[in-house]
């Protein structure tokens, strides 16, 4: 009987690897327009404090490892950051990534003719502590800039 239960046990960890392998995946380009559009609804249905407090929220919905949300106005301050809760408050424009790059600035001159769009520049991912480059997708309400981005080694 408990040789059975170790062995029903061990069939059972050994299925669940591969879905544990997909959890730390990192987000396809799909899933980070998914997670943005998901933000943006639950802004709406929750209004701006309520949705900018849970957007800063570390443990929040929108904060998964290197999955997650921030939040800039289009003057380029940040609102909202789960991973960095240091840059809320922040103007960013002149922010630039380890290459030179002013991708908060790029973001926010494209926001102004341009409701959504993509992005790559790069950043240090949450989840291995290594520069990477991030591929970004923002989207424009209400007059902020909701964004989210998966770390990619072959974007460009």
């Amino acid at each position: 009987m408990i040789r059975t239960l170790c062995t029903f046990l061990l069939g059972l960890a050994l299925a669940a690897l591969p879905v544990a392998a997909l959890a730390d995946a990192p987000p396809s380009k799909d899933q980070v327009v998914a997670q943005v559009k998901k933000a943006i609804a639950f802004y709406k249905a929750s209004g701006r404090d309520k949705a900018l407090a849970e957007f800063n929220n570390k443990d929040g919905q929108f904060a998964k490892g290197e999955d997650y949300v921030d939040v800039h106005d289009t003057a380029g301050t940040c609102v909202a950051h789960p991973v960095t809760p240091s840059l809320v408050g922040l103007n960013r424009l002149e922010a630039a990534d380890p290459a030179g790059k002013k991708f908060i600035k790029e973001i926010v001159d494209a926001a102004k003719t341009k409701s959504s769009g993509w992005l790559t520049y790069q950043r240090k991912n949450p989840v291995s502590g290594k520069v990477e480059n991030k591929l970004a997708y923002w989207e424009v309400h209400d007059g902020l800039i909701f964004k989210a981005g998966t770390y990619d080694p072959n974007a460009k």
